[in-house]
């Protein structure tokens, strides 16, 4: 009898450390597996919000906006002109004016016709940044002031604003221009 019952305890401590072990290696295997299988839809989750993040911090040629545009050239001028009036205009103003001129007589490029005048905010006289968008997206960059203003000039710099966006989206960029753009404000020039 007493072997029987050692035997029986014997029997007792198999069975429950081999159900013991079975539960217990199981659990962990998955529970690795759910922790696998949630990393890869975070990842996936995250790839998905990241091109969608960059596809929306990214400007387009055939979607950007006027104000876009005119940020995105004060942005190409401050950072890659550097000459006059376009050294520090992106960088060093919070808010800018943009006024339209109705033609481009004294600026010497293809495609005459409108210019647009950049300066900052509250901004009398001095130095205008000025610019000129032709037909097939060529940008020229010019250097004015009151006193030259009626008078021929050459650009500064010219660039095509095809380019100039693919600058500022390798740059990673498209965000402050974005931004910027809610800062510039039209005005009529009298």
């Amino acid at each position: 009898m007493k072997w029987v019952l050692i035997a029986g305890v014997v029997l007792c401590i198999f069975i429950g450390s081999y159900f013991a072990g079975k539960m217990f290696s199981t659990s962990p295997v998955r529970s690795t597996q759910n922790r696998r299988n949630d990393t890869v839809q975070s990842s996936s989750q995250t790839n998905s919000s990241s091109e969608s993040s960059r596809s929306s911090d990214s400007l387009d040629y055939n979607t950007i906006t006027p104000m876009q545009t005119a940020a995105a050239i004060a942005y190409y001028g401050d950072h890659d002109v550097q000459k006059g009036v376009w050294k520090g205009l992106f960088s060093s103003y919070s808010n800018l004016e943009i006024y339209q001129e109705d033609n481009a007589d004294h600026l010497n490029v293809k495609g005459r016709g409108n210019s647009w005048i950049l300066r900052p905010s509250n901004m009398n006289g001095g130095a205008m940044a000025i610019y000129t968008v032709g037909s097939d997206g060529e940008v020229a960059f010019y250097n004015a002031n009151t006193r030259n203003e009626d008078k021929d000039k050459d650009p500064v710099a010219t660039a095509n604003l095809r380019d100039i966006i693919a600058d500022i989206n390798n740059k990673g960029a498209a965000g402050q221009i974005k931004d910027k753009a809610q800062h510039i404000h039209l005005q009529s020039k009298d």
